[in-house]
């Protein structure tokens, strides 16, 4: 299944600041920036399936 998804100028926008906070850490400590921004997008992936489901049961 081919889905191609629109992104609004907002979305572009903060992937573009995204990638200027990115290439502004330093190569060295970009690893750990990487691993740290991933447990944080994901935490908040979490709860946006908690409140999901809280909702659900109400």
């Amino acid at each position: 299944m081919n889905r191609e998804k629109e992104y609004t100028p907002e979305q572009i926008s903060n992937a573009e600041e995204l990638c200027e906070l990115i290439n502004s850490v330093p190569e060295g400590k970009r690893g750990i920036f990487s691993i740290v921004m991933l447990a944080y997008m994901n935490g908040m992936e979490a709860g946006m399936v908690y409140a999901q489901d809280a909702r659900a049961v109400t």
